[in-house]
Order: structure tokens, then sequence, then C-alpha cells
């Protein structure tokens, strides 16, 4: 999750009239509607935060699956 919210960033950064497009669109939406546009900021903060989250999770469950096997695993 983070490689791509860092991938994402870096492409925006990389193309500046897409950053320079997102920030305009970004400015009128919270010109002329500033409440749902932070309702829609705050839901896509929830949604990475959520995907933060169940990657790590994920990532835990995986490493400790493996730290368990190689425990069981014989020696030879």
């Amino acid at each position: 999750m983070h490689a791509f919210m860092m991938q994402f960033w870096a492409w925006i950064v990389g193309n500046p009239l897409v950053g320079i497009v997102l920030a305009a669109v970004v400015a009128i939406l919270l010109w002329k509607q500033p409440r749902q546009t932070i309702k829609l900021a705050f839901a896509i903060m929830v949604l990475v935060a959520l995907g933060y989250l169940v990657s790590g999770i994920i990532h835990f469950a995986m490493n400790s699956a493996v730290s368990k096997g190689h425990m069981i695993e014989k020696p030879q």
C-alpha cells in the first residue's frame, strides 16, 4: 500500500501539468462545495488508512506463518 501511494505521489510530482490540474479541481471544489469536498477528503483518508491497516495485518499474519513453518521444520 505504501509503495502504491509513493508511486502515485511520484507520478503527480513528475507530471506538473497533472498536479496543477488536480490542484485547480480541488480548489474549485473547495470554493463551490466545501462541505462535500471535506467529506470526500475524509472518506478517501479513511479508505487509505484501512488499506494500510489491512496491509499490515496481512504482512503480520504471513510473517507469523513463515516463522511457525520454520520452527516446525525438522533439521536434516
